[in-house]
């Protein structure tokens, strides 16, 4: 009898075990990467990333190929690996991204790209690009346009266009198709052919200057005190007038960049753009703490200190919908009907609001987007003004919502050898990122700094969920335990 009794109970705890664990029973490798499936390009080029992790939410390593052949990392950091796929057949190609973790368990997604071959210097689609100082208080430097994405044209290449159109000048390091790393913009009429050593892009047909008036917004304010070794207010003013870029104002600052809402971890050379892609330009003080953008840079060296969390100071929206929204709203030169300058007014403020929640970007878009599909026929009387100017962004960012989060630090010496993600450089014997060849190791600091991770599915933020030990189901399981042996107990005391 009591063979019988032990036998059932251990039924009974395999049972409630299979019940309390299944998230751990099941846990196995997640993938999660910036390809589109189903999708055609013009392009021979396309870079992505892949974000693979074990059970426990660490990264690790995943294997791409291109219809059956390896495709080689172009870089590789603490927190994502990017790819570069050169396509040579015509018709279907097929990607696959798997990696294998927790004992064996494995994850793969396929992916079905259609190339169509283009030729050299054909237009392939087109990108909406943007050159934004909400940290400093300048709104736009370059409102949200579309360009034209040329075949075989690195992001470098259309970058140097970008700021020439729009009369201004870039001084950087490497060349637009290897090793581009962007140091300063500056004003078009800039004679200086170098500048911090660097090289100066050619000069424009018609000059701008760059006109800041510096009105960093308060919410950044207190961070920028807490986490930068320097941080001065009037600095452009004293020392850097007509040229921003790396040092001005902190030692955090630079450019940084993000593709359709995720800041890359190399550079513009390194980076292949497709159609419909949103490209925003950002400057940031604080190594990208302050826009999204930290995760970049593989390794913020105060984050998660004093209770900051690893995305940054603050979350960051997803403002690339808006973005679009906004180049839309002035290529259609709508902005003289009544209700589409009132959104678009509203998308202005907003977009440059640096911790805007999401639910408040969403609304501004929605609303933007209903009014250019339904323009009243009343004028505006302020939307000459609204196109010209480069928009109120200090009063915009300063009343930006109350936020407490805080996170990451860059490094303070910035080599032009070691573009390890996202602003200027990040420092060669930084252990977290691990340079694949010689154009990704000087690359990765523009492309964070110019150039994290924003997050793929999690609002914009740039945090991504780590996968957490289920408690729940950890206090089932051992109240069930426990319950199964206090009855084995009680019967095995009744036995005569």
């Amino acid at each position: 009898m009591i063979k019988k009794i032990i036998a059932l109970l251990l039924c009974a705890l395999c049972f409630i075990g299979a019940l309390a664990f299944p998230a751990t029973a099941a846990a196995g490798p997640t993938i999660e990467t910036t390809l589109t499936d189903n999708i055609t390009l013009l392009g021979s080029k396309k870079t992505f990333d892949v974000f693979a992790r074990n059970s426990s939410g660490e990264k690790i390593k995943a294997v791409v190929k291109l219809n059956g052949e390896p495709v080689s990392p172009t870089w590789d950091d603490a927190d994502k690996t990017s790819y570069t796929l050169c396509f040579t057949k015509e018709g279907e190609n097929i990607v696959t991204v798997s990696a294998t973790s927790d004992g064996g368990k494995k994850k793969e997604l396929t992916y079905h790209i259609t190339y169509r071959k283009a030729a050299q210097g054909e237009a392939i689609g087109s990108a909406v690009w943007s050159v934004e100082l909400f940290t400093v208080g300048g709104g736009y430097l370059v409102y949200p346009a579309e360009m034209s994405i040329y075949e075989g044209e690195t992001a470098a290449e259309q970058l140097i266009r970008l700021l020439g159109e729009n009369g201004y000048v870039g001084y950087y390091s490497g060349t637009p198709k290897s090793s581009f790393y962007l140091g300063y913009i500056a004003d078009g009429a800039s004679q200086n052919e170098k500048y911090n050593n660097y090289l100066k892009s050619a000069s424009p047909k018609t000059p701008k200057s760059l006109d800041i008036k510096t009105a960093i917004p308060e919410v950044l304010k207190p961070y920028l005190k807490d986490t930068m070794t320097f941080f001065d207010e009037d600095d452009y003013e004293k020392n850097w007038t007509g040229y921003i870029g790396e040092f001005v104002y902190t030692n955090g600052a630079g450019w940084m960049y993000s593709v359709n809402n995720v800041f890359p971890n190399v550079g513009f050379s390194d980076e292949y753009l497709s159609d419909g892609d949103v490209v925003r330009v950002q400057f940031t003080l604080g190594y990208g703490a302050d826009i999204g953008g930290l995760g970049a840079l593989g390794n913020g060296g105060f984050s998660g200190s004093d209770g900051m969390p690893e995305s940054g100071y603050f979350k960051v929206a997803d403002k690339d919908s808006l973005t679009a929204l906004i180049s839309k709203a002035r290529a259609l030169e709508l902005l003289d009907r009544a209700n589409v300058n009132k959104a678009y007014q509203n998308a202005l403020s907003v977009v440059q609001t640096l911790d805007a929640p999401q639910s408040t970007v969403d609304s501004a878009a929605n609303a933007l987007k209903s009014a250019l599909s339904a323009p009243d026929n009343s004028s505006s009387s302020s939307s000459s003004s609204v196109q010209s100017s480069s928009s109120t962004s200090s009063s915009v960012q300063s009343s930006s919502s109350n936020s407490s989060s805080v996170q990451g630090s860059f490094s303070s010496s910035i080599t032009s050898s070691v573009q390890s993600s996202a602003f200027s450089s990040i420092s060669s014997s930084d252990s977290s990122s691990t340079p694949i060849d010689s154009e990704a190791s000087v690359q990765q600091s523009q492309s964070s700094l110019i150039a994290a991770e924003s997050s793929i599915s999690n609002n914009g933020v740039a945090e991504r969920e780590k996968p957490r030990f289920p408690l729940v189901p950890v206090i089932i399981g051992g109240a069930g335990i426990i319950a199964v042996v206090v009855i084995a107990i009680i019967v095995i005391k009744k036995r005569p």
